[in-house]
């Protein structure tokens, strides 16, 4: 099993304040707030989720730290992950996380 888990991913910045689009990968899209710092891929960046609403198939988000268009481009595709112990634990037989079955 991952000891980190990907449940989002920043896409293109939005307006001109630093805020992103973000589509959650979670069984519950607004629960990617609720995880605490997410983390870039290579685990050097960290990121703190100020705001976040609905738009039509992903978010708007706001992160801390992230003020204006530019710093909001640089960010594009960049996947977000949390530590797997963080997560809500799986009740139901038969359902997996997709990062457990990855390599199966």
């Amino acid at each position: 099993m991952a000891d980190r888990v990907c449940v989002a991913q920043i896409g293109a910045a939005h307006g001109i304040r630093g805020e992103v689009r973000l589509r959650s990968f979670t069984e519950d899209p607004m629960a990617v707030a609720s995880y605490g710092p997410l983390e870039s891929e290579d685990g050097k960046r960290r990121f703190t989720i100020e705001a976040m609403r609905p738009a039509k198939d992903h978010f708007v988000v706001r992160l801390e730290g992230i003020g204006d268009r530019e710093a909001a481009e640089k960010l594009t595709n960049v996947r977000l992950y949390v530590p797997r112990e963080v997560l809500p634990p799986i009740e139901e037989d038969e359902t997996f996380y997709h990062a457990d079955l990855v390599g199966l």
